[in-house]
C-alpha cells in the first residue's frame, strides 16, 4: 500500500481528534438521508434542539417550524455564501428568535456553550455529498449535534507537486461553490498535506502568503518550529471540542463592506489574538487587575481588542462590562471604530468631547466606548464600578504621565489591558509597571515575537538598505567665514559659542538645500525603479515639518521632471492661527481629508504614492500597500522600532496578483546601532538580570525619593507650603539665593527627585507628600535661569550662520551599499538581536569618530573597538587571530540573504570569542583561549581513540601550524591550494597515527575551510 493522504495525515488527523474528544465514525455510518443531499444530520440536531429547549417537547410543530427555518438559512447560501454563513451563525449561538406557531419569536438552542459535555462531537471521514454538478467527497468533517462546522481536505505528503495550497483551492473553489449549502454552518476550513497546516474561514482566496490562511500554534513555541511537528501541534491545538465552541461563540466575527468597492468577509482570529483575547476574558472574571500584551508591530491588536470585546460583551459572567478602548491619536479611534462598527460590535459609542465622554462614562451603560486618551484631561473621577475594562492601544505612547493618571482616576477600580509592540523599560517609563500584572511571568500576560510573526507568515520581513550621505565639509573655510560674521557683527565669544552650539544641531546638516536635492534624487530613482513596479507606494519621514514641506516639494519636481504622473502627499501635525509657521497652513487637513488622503493612498490606482511625514502616521498607521519608507531622521528605541515597520504587512496588487515578497526601509541616517537596540528590546541586554521588573529595586526607589525630599524640604522649613502664593515663592528664593551653593543643591537634588517621582507616580507611598513635592515643582520651575537675549540672538543671525555651513559642504551624494542590505526575517532578527545582546553585554565603545555607516560595519567597529585596547602592546595569538577573522569578515561581500545570515552568524561568534579572550586576560589567565585551537582540540578529543588524549595538544598545534604555513588567501578555491592543504593535514594525521580518512579527517577539514 502506497502513502496517501487517507493513509497519512488523514489518519492522524482522526486520531489526534479522537484523543481529544471527539466520536469518530466512518462518512458511510453517518445517519444521513439515503439522497446524501442533507447537510445537517437531522437526528442529532433535533435531539439537542429538544434538549437545549425543554419547552418545544410538547409542541412538535414548533420544533419543525424551527428546524424548518434552519434549513432555509442554510439553502440560502446558493445567494452568498457569507450572508448565510452569518445568519446561521447568529442561530448556532442562540441569538436568533424563530417564529414559534402562535406567531410570537424565541430564542432557540442548538448548542450547549455553558455545558460542552452535553453536545455531540463526531469527527467522520470520507463524507459523500450529492446534489451538486458532482459528486463530491469530503476528507474530514467535525460535526458539532449534528453541524458540520469544520471541514478539512488533505492531500499526500509524499508527492512533491502538491501541497495544503492544492487542499486550499479545491475548498475554495470547488466545494464552497458546488456545495455552498454545505458551508453555511462552518466556522472554518483546514487544508494540509501534512507538512503545512492552515486555516481560514469561508470564501478566503487561497495564496501561498495569504495572510487569510493563517497557521494556528502557539505563543509558547519556538518560532523554528515546523513540518509534522508543527502540524500536530496546530491540530491538537485547533481541532479540539473546547477550541471550536469558543471560536463559534465569541470569536467568528463578519466585516460588513462600506461602499460597492468592497465585500462581506469572515472575520477569524489568528492565534495569537484567540489566546490572548480568552486571557483577558480569563483575567476579568478572576478580579485580575489587567496585564500587558507585547505582541509584533503588524500584528493584529486592534482586532485583538474586537475579539476580546466580544467575548467579554457575550458572557453573562463578565457582569454587563463598558469596554473602554483607548488610542492616543483621532485617526487611530477612527480606523478601531471601523472596525468595530463594520463587524457589528452592539453598542459602540464615539464620543465627539470630553463632556460626551464623561456623561457616557458616569452612566455606565454596557458596551463599547471607543477614545482618544486625551479626552480624559481633566474628568475627575467618574465612576468606581469594578466591571469597567480598559483596553489600550499603543500602550507605550502617551500612556504616561498626565494622561495616564487622569484615566486611571477616572475609572479607579477599572481592569487595565495595554497592547504594544513596543515595550518600553527607562528610567521615567515602564511599560511593563503600568500595565504588568506581578502574577504573569516577568510581568508580560501574552508576548508574539517578531521571529514568530514573520515566519507565521502575519508580517514580512524587513529589508534595511543603508543610504548614507556623504559630503565635503571644509572646516578652515567655515571657520574663517564665521569669525569674519562675528566681527563684522560685533559678537562676543559667549555669542560666537551660543551660536555654534545651536548650529551643531543635526537639522543644520539635514536642512541643507543640496543634501535635500540630492536625497530626493535618490527617493525618486530608488521608488521608480525599484518599488513603482510592483504597484507599491512610499513613506518619506523627514526630520521636522520644514522639511516635510521640502522634501514634498523637492520629490514632486523631480516626479515631473522625470515625466511621472505619481503625486505628492503631506500629512503633519500644522498650528493654526498666529501660532502655526508660515507657509505651512496650506498643509493643514481636517479628519475627513486625512481618512480620504489615507484612502487615497491604499488605493492601487490612485496616483498618489508617496506620503511625507515627521510624526504622523509613522506608528499606528496600517497601510500593506506600503512597499518601502525612506528614512532620514534621526530615531531611537520604540519609536524607530515602530517607524522600520510601517512596510512589514502582507499585501497582494489586486492588478497583478503579486505578493510583497518583503519590506524596504532606505535609512539614509546610518542607524544600524540604533536599530540593532530596538530590536533587542528593553530588559533584554542582561542575562544575568531577571526577567521582571525588581520590586527590591522600587522599594528602594521609594526610600531614595523620601531622602532626597527631606534634603530639600529643610531648605524651606517654616515656609507655609499649602498655599503656594507669590510671599511663599519669595520667602523660598530668598533660601537659595541665585549663584548660592543652597540653589546648587537645591536645583540638582530636585532633578533627581523629579526623575523618580515621574517613574513612581502613582504609588501610594507618595500620596501624602505630593503637595510638598508639586509645591518644590514650582520653586524649582521659578528658579531656572532665563536668558531672552540668547533667544533673539539666533532669531538674528542663525540663518546666516546655518548659511555658512551650507556653503562650506560640497559633493554631497548618496552612496548606497546594496551589498550591505540586512533582511530583518526571523533568522536575520534573532542573529541581529543575539549581536546586540553580546556588544551591549560587552559594553563596546561607540565608534563616534566614524562616519555613520550600516550595521555589519558598525558592527565589525564595534568589535574591533573592544578588541583594539587588547592588541596593542600584546603578543598574543588569540587577539591576532581574532583581529585576522575581522578583517576577513569586512572583506567579505555580501549580496543576498543567505550570505546576509551567514555574515551575522560569523559576526556573533567573533563577538562571543573577543569577550571570552577579554574576560580571561582581566582575570589574569597566562595562557588565553584561542577560539580556533580550542575548536580543533575539541573535533580531536571527539574523534579520536581512548588512550591518545595526552598527545592531543601536540596534534592539534601540528594542523595549527601546518595550515597557517601552507595556506593562502583563497586557497579553498584554488584546487591545487586546496589539494595542498588536504595532503599536508593528512599528513599530519599520520605522523600521530590517526586515520587519514572518515569523521577526524572531514570535520577537521571542514573546521580548517571555515577558519583559514
Amino acid at each position: 500500500m502506497g502513502f496517501t493522504e487517507a493513509s497519512t495525515i488523514q489518519r492522524s488527523l482522526v486520531e489526534w481528534a479522537e484523543e481529544a474528544g471527539w466520536e469518530y465514525l466512518p462518512g458511510v455510518e453517518l445517519p444521513r438521508d439515503e439522497s446524501l443531499t442533507d447537510v445537517v444530520i437531522d437526528v442529532w440536531a433535533r435531539e439537542a434542539l429538544l434538549a437545549l429547549n425543554p419547552e418545544l417537547a410538547g409542541e412538535a410543530e414548533s420544533a419543525e417550524v424551527v428546524m424548518a427555518e434552519m434549513l432555509r438559512a442554510t439553502l440560502e447560501a446558493q445567494d452568498g455564501l457569507i450572508a448565510a454563513n452569518e445568519a446561521v451563525t447568529v442561530m448556532l449561538r442562540g441569538h436568533h428568535a424563530f417564529k414559534t406557531v402562535d406567531g410570537k419569536h424565541e430564542p432557540r438552542r442548538f448548542i450547549d456553550f455553558e455545558h460542552p459535555e452535553r453536545n455531540r462531537f463526531v469527527v467522520a471521514d470520507e463524507v459523500t455529498v450529492k446534489g451538486g454538478p458532482n459528486t463530491r467527497r469530503f476528507d474530514i468533517v467535525f460535526y458539532v449535534n449534528g453541524f458540520p462546522l469544520v471541514v478539512v481536505e488533505t492531500k499526500t505528503p509524499v508527492n512533491t507537486k502538491v501541497s495544503w495550497l492544492d487542499a486550499a483551492r479545491d475548498l475554495y473553489e470547488t466545494y464552497e461553490v458546488e456545495y455552498p449549502q454545505f458551508f453555511a454552518p462552518n466556522l472554518f476550513v483546514v487544508a494540509t498535506e501534512g507538512l503545512t497546516l492552515r486555516m481560514a474561514a469561508v470564501r478566503s482566496e487561497p495564496d501561498p502568503e495569504s495572510e487569510l490562511w493563517a497557521p494556528w500554534g502557539s505563543t509558547e513555541d519556538d518560532a523554528k518550529l515546523t513540518g509534522p511537528a508543527r502540524v500536530e501541534r496546530a491540530a491538537r491545538l485547533l481541532l479540539r471540542p473546547e477550541t471550536v465552541l469558543r471560536m463559534l461563540h465569541d470569536f467568528a466575527m463578519y466585516r460588513h463592506a462600506r461602499d460597492a468597492s468592497e465585500s462581506d468577509f469572515k472575520l477569524l482570529p489568528r492565534y495569537p489574538q484567540y489566546e490572548a483575547a480568552l486571557i483577558i476574558h480569563d483575567k476579568v472574571l478572576a478580579g485580575a487587575p489587567g496585564g500587558l500584551i507585547w505582541h509584533h508591530q503588524g500584528s493584529g491588536k486592534t482586532e485583538l481588542m474586537a475579539f476580546a470585546s466580544s467575548a467579554l460583551l457575550g458572557d453573562p459572567g463578565a457582569g454587563d462590562p463598558t469596554i473602554i478602548v483607548i488610542a492616543d491619536r483621532k485617526d487611530l479611534v477612527r480606523q478601531t471604530a471601523e472596525l468595530f462598527n463594520t463587524t457589528g460590535m452592539p453598542r459602540v459609542e464615539t464620543p465627539d468631547s470630553k463632556a460626551q465622554l464623561h456623561r457616557l462614562l458616569r452612566r455606565g451603560d454596557s458596551g463599547v466606548v471607543i477614545t482618544t486618551v486625551h479626552k480624559f484631561a481633566e474628568a475627575g473621577h467618574l465612576n468606581d464600578r469594578s466591571n469597567i475594562i480598559v483596553l489600550v492601544d499603543e500602550a507605550h505612547r502617551s500612556q504616561e504621565g498626565t494622561f495616564g493618571k487622569a484615566w486611571r482616576e477616572a475609572v479607579p477600580n477599572a481592569r487595565f489591558f495595554g497592547a504594544t509592540g513596543t515595550a518600553i523599560e527607562d528610567s521615567k517609563r515602564s511599560t511593563f509597571k503600568l500595565f504588568g500584572d506581578p502574577d504573569d511571568p516577568g510581568f508580560i500576560m501574552s508576548r508574539y515575537t517578531p521571529e514568530q510573526s514573520i515566519a507565521d507568515g502575519f508580517t514580512k520581513p524587513v529589508i534595511v538598505e543603508p543610504s548614507p550621505v556623504e559630503f565635503r565639509l571644509n572646516k578652515q573655510e567655515l571657520d574663517e567665514a564665521f569669525d569674519e560674521m562675528a566681527e563684522v557683527e560685533g559678537l562676543s565669544e559667549e555669542d560666537k559659542e551660543f551660536l555654534a552650539g545651536k548650529a551643531s544641531h543635526a537639522e543644520t546638516v539635514l536642512s541643507n538645500p543640496e543634501r535635500i536635492s540630492e536625497v530626493c534624487r535618490h527617493i525618486v530613482e530608488h521608488y521608480l525603479t525599484y518599488v513603482e513596479p510592483l504597484g507599491q507606494k512610499a513613506q518619506v519621514v523627514a526630520y521636522n515639518q520644514d522639511l516635510v514641506v521640502a522634501y514634498s516639494q523637492a520629490i514632486q519636481a523631480e516626479l515631473i521632471r522625470r515625466g511621472s504622473n505619481r503625486t505628492v502627499g503631506v500629512v503633519m501635525h500644522v498650528y493654526p492661527g498666529k501660532h502655526g509657521e508660515k507657509g505651512h497652513q496650506q498643509y493643514a487637513l481636517t479628519d475627513e481629508q486625512e481618512e480620504a488622503l489615507k484612502r487615497r493612498f491604499k488605493y492601487v490606482d490612485d496616483p498618489l504614492s508617496f506620503v511625507v511625514v515627521t510624526a504622523k502616521w509613522m506608528t499606528g498607521f496600517n497601510a500593506p500597500i506600503e512597499g518601502v519608507l525612506y528614512l532620514d531622521k534621526p530615531l531611537k528605541a520604540a519609536n524607530l522600532f515602530q517607524t522600520i515597520t510601517r512596510p512589514n504587512r502582507p499585501w497582494k496588487n489586486p492588478r497583478t496578483g503579486q505578493r510583497k515578497d518583503y519590506g524596504r526601509v532606505v535609512d539614509y541616517i546610518g542607524l544600524a546601532k540604533a536599530i540593532g537596540e530596538a530590536l533587542l528590546g528593553p530588559r533584554q541586554a542582561d542575562e544575568d538580570a531577571k526577567d521582571q521588573v525588581n520590586i527590591a529595586d522600587i522599594s528602594q526607589l521609594v526610600g531614595r525619593f523620601f531622602t532626597d525630599l527631606s534634603t530639600i524640604d529643610a531648605l524651606f522649613a517654616g515656609i507655609d507650603k499649602s498655599d503656594p502664593n507669590l510671599a511663599s515663592l519669595a520667602e523660598a528664593h530668598e533660601r537659595i539665593p541665585d549663584g548660592s551653593p543652597s540653589r546648587e543643591q537645591f536645583v540638582q537634588t530636585f532633578v533627581a527627585l523629579q526623575a523618580i517621582w515621574e517613574f513612581l507616580d502613582p504609588n501610594p507611598l507618595l500620596a501624602n507628600v505630593k503637595s510638598t513635592y508639586l509645591w518644590l515643582a514650582k520653586v524649582y520651575q521659578s528658579a531656572l535661569p532665563r536668558d531672552h537675549s540668547k533667544a533673539f540672538l539666533w532669531e538674528k543671525y542663525g540663518a546666516k550662520t546655518q548659511a555658512l555651513i551650507h556653503a562650506s559642504m560640497s559633493n554631497v551624494q548618496v552612496r548606497p551599499k546594496p551589498g550591505r542590505s540586512v533582511t530583518l526575517d526571523a533568522a536575520g532578527l534573532a542573529l541581529v538581536k543575539r549581536i546586540a545582546e553580546q556588544l551591549r553585554l560587552a559594553n563596546m565603545p561607540i565608534q563616534t569618530d566614524k562616519q555613520p555607516g550600516d550595521i555589519y560595519e558598525q558592527v565589525l567597529d564595534n568589535i574591533e573597538g573592544r578588541l583594539k585596547r587588547r592588541v596593542e602592546g600584546t603578543d598574543e595569538a588569540v587577539y591576532k587571530s581574532l583581529a585576522e577573522r575581522i578583517e576577513k569578515l569586512r572583506a567579505q561581500a555580501v549580496t543576498n540573504v543567505e550570505e546576509s545570515l551567514a555574515f551575522l552568524e560569523e559576526a556573533l561568534q567573533i563577538a562571543r570569542d573577543v569577550v571570552a579572550a577579554d574576560r580571561a586576560a582581566e582575570a589574569g589567565d597566562i595562557e588565553l583561549y584561542d577560539p580556533k585551537t580550542g575548536a580543533l582540540t575539541q573535533i580531536v578529543e571527539e574523534n579520536t581513540p581512548p588512550g591518545l588524549h595526552k598527545i592531543i595538544p601536540d596534534i592539534v598545534h601540528a594542523i595549527d601550524r601546518i595550515v597557517v604555513e601552507v595556506a593562502f588567501v583563497g586557497w579553498h578555491e584554488d584546487s591545487d591550494g586546496d589539494k595542498t592543504v588536504r595532503r599536508e593535514l593528512r599528513t599530519a594525521l599520520n605522523d600521530f597515527s590517526l586515520p587519514p580518512t572518515g569523521p577526524l579527517f572531514d570535520k577537521t577539514y571542514a573546521y580548517v575551510r571555515e577558519n583559514y
